[in-house]
This record gives structure tokens, C-alpha cells and sequence, in this order.
């Protein structure tokens, strides 16, 4: 495998199937555009791992893999994507928002409100194979936040979680992938072991496990799109592309 293969890390929110169920920040995708996306990983037979997984095994062989990231506990991930996940013998990762029942934090900017998953629900999934993280115990972005407010949202949600599923929790979702040296640091002395961002972080994240990037997969993600997204060489594929463009442009 070349050395620039990277473990793809992707991130969801919402799973839905009703115009009702959208909101402006397109923070879902359509349950038949994920079926066609998890179809996919089956026929090329990918294998979808968690972070307990490579707590256990660090030094597996990556290739054909792909972590499934949601954030936030949408009650969709339990109604249609936890059925197309079973069907097909996958695993995913969810980061829960453990001191609310709905997206609080988000109806204000204009998103519908959408319940969270309840602990039924929960340990369903977890009794599955599905592993729970923490995302803080109300969604702030961090940065924002004191020291004190930082580790009571960072260590209060990962005991929130501990308590509701009795299950050790290792990883953990920044809020709008913000975070700094104080917010990784604190998160590290919580006793998480895997951190995710967005798009930003390390280009390998064996290089830095509090500030691994992810691959959003939007409304807008095409079956191409996904296809590239899950290829191991997402970020630097989308480099060599930029750069081809700019020495073009030169040219001209």
C-alpha cells in the first residue's frame, strides 16, 4: 500500500427521508443515498471499524477499511440508519450530545428541532456493536468557553455516556470540530484515547489521535464523490487536483 494511504474517517449527521426532516446547514443525507453509499462499501468489501478496534489491534492492515463517524445522537441514526447498517454487517461510531434530548443548539440558526437518541435506543445499538463517543453534555463550540466550562463539558459527557450504557468510552467529537492545545489537552486527561475534527488535522492521525480530520458526506455527495471519499487518498487526491489546476492557470 503507497505510504500516502490514509484510514478514511467519514462524518455524518442526520439520515433522513422527508423534506420536513432538512434544514439550511445540510447537515444530512437522503436514506436512498445512503443505502446506494453502504451498498457500495458491501460489493468492494470494505470492512467499517471503530476506535475500540484499533485499541485493540493499532497495527491491523487498513486497507479496504473506513470508519463511520455520526455526530450529535439524531434519533434518524437509530429509525434508518441503524437498519441499513445490520443489513449489511456494519459498524459506526456515534457522538452523542449527553444533557439534552433535542438539537437545542441549532434550532435558533434555523434547524428543525430533532429528538436524540433515548437509552433504549441506545443500548440497542450498543448491544449491536455500535460504539458510543462523547460530544459534549450541550454542543458549545469550546472555544468559546472557559478552562473550568471546557472540562465540565469534556469529562461530564463522557461520564454522562459511561453511566447510561455502562461501557467505557474512548473517543470523542469536538463541537464543530473546534478545538486548540487546552481543549485537545483536556480531552486527553479526561481519559479519551481518539479525538475527531473536521477537516482539519493531522495528514495521518496515528500522528495525532486528539485532532483526527474527517470527509463530511453532504447531500450534495455523489456516488463518484463517495467513491473518492473512501479511496484512502481523499485529501491528498483533492492536493494533487488543486495544484494541477494552479500550474494550468499559470500556463495561461
Amino acid at each position: 500500500m503507497p505510504t500516502n494511504y490514509q484510514l478514511p474517517v467519514l462524518l455524518y449527521h442526520r439520515i433522513v427521508n422527508q423534506n420536513c426532516a432538512i434544514g439550511k446547514h445540510k447537515i444530512y443525507v437522503w436514506e436512498k443515498e445512503f443505502e446506494k453509499q453502504m451498498l457500495y462499501l458491501h460489493q468492494q468489501n470494505f470492512q467499517c471499524i471503530t476506535f475500540e478496534d484499533l485499541q485493540k489491534d493499532p497495527i491491523q492492515n487498513l486497507n479496504k477499511k473506513v470508519i463511520l463517524t455520526f455526530d450529535d445522537g439524531y434519533v434518524d441514526n437509530f429509525d434508518i440508519a441503524f437498519p441499513i447498517l445490520k443489513k449489511y454487517d456494519f459498524k459506526a461510531i456515534i457522538f452523542c450530545v449527553s444533557k439534552t434530548t433535542n438539537n437545542t443548539w441549532s434550532n435558533a440558526e434555523g434547524e428543525p428541532a430533532v429528538a436524540l437518541l433515548n437509552k433504549t435506543q441506545a443500548i440497542e445499538m450498543r448491544n449491536y456493536g455500535i460504539e458510543f463517543g462523547a460530544h459534549t453534555q450541550t454542543h458549545p463550540n469550546l472555544l468559546l468557553c472557559r478552562a473550568t466550562e471546557i472540562k465540565r463539558e469534556i469529562e461530564g459527557s463522557r461520564k454522562d455516556i459511561e453511566n447510561l450504557l455502562e461501557t467505557q468510552v474512548i473517543s470523542f467529537s469536538y463541537p464543530f470540530g473546534a478545538c486548540n492545545k487546552l481543549i485537545k489537552k483536556t480531552t486527553q486527561d479526561a481519559g479519551y484515547k481518539f479525538a475527531v475534527s473536521t477537516n482539519k488535522g493531522a495528514s495521518f492521525f496515528s500522528e495525532d489521535p486528539f485532532q483526527i480530520r474527517r470527509i463530511e458526506v453532504t447531500p450534495k455527495t455523489s456516488l463518484r464523490s463517495f467513491k473518492k471519499k473512501v479511496s484512502g487518498y481523499y485529501f491528498s487526491s483533492n492536493t494533487f487536483f488543486l495544484l494541477r489546476f494552479w500550474t494550468k492557470k499559470k500556463r495561461v
